[in-house]
């Protein structure tokens, strides 16, 4: 059972439907100065965790079984926030730092709640998919996504700002990951 909730969520995560005829986005291609290395490691990190991690270790050793639900809903939770945020962008995700140079800065939707609710899915997802299979070793992989998550949304920040001249009073409005907190 947790095996098959682990794998709808991730399912979840990853498939994006669109409607007959929608063109796909082009990619957005990097700046100058774009830090392709944060990015490619942050990437990384996640498919690492969700994809080889936990799986493997649940296969190999086996889950503990405490935690799992509690994990579940984070994992879920995780995934609504993070998807939450893909559809709030709309055309101005983009997977690099540096914001999309056809976007413009959004501040609605889940970006109404927080700055970042995207990495705080991704924070959700990094604690939460090991606790449903019941795996402790891949919590080291979450602990590296988590390090380098909070390098990039550092890194992040000074790009929107740089871009966007209203992003320094968006930003003393809001909370960066968790609403009404921090």
């Amino acid at each position: 059972m947790w095996a098959l909730a682990y794998a709808a969520l991730v399912l979840a995560l990853f498939v994006r439907v669109r409607a007959p005829g929608t063109p796909l986005p082009s990619p957005p291609v990097p700046t100058p100065g774009e830090p392709l290395r944060v990015v490619t490691l942050h990437h990384a990190l996640f498919y690492v965790l969700l994809l080889l991690a936990c799986p493997l270790e649940a296969a190999i050793v086996g889950g503990e079984p405490a935690g799992r639900a509690v994990g579940l809903v984070a994992f879920a939770s995780g995934v609504a926030c993070y998807r939450a945020g893909v559809a709030s962008l709309g055309t101005a995700l983009s997977p690099l730092v540096t914001p999309h140079p056809a976007g413009h800065l959004v501040t609605t939707g889940a970006y109404g709640l927080v700055r970042h609710p995207m990495y705080l899915g991704q924070l959700l997802i990094a604690a939460g998919a090991p606790a449903t299979l019941g795996c402790r070793w891949a919590f080291a992989v979450s602990f590296a996504a988590a390090i380098v998550l909070f390098v990039r949304i550092g890194m992040e920040e000074d790009a929107l700002a740089h871009a966007y001249a209203e992003y320094r009073s968006y930003q003393a409005r809001s909370k960066r990951l968790f609403p009404f907190v921090f």
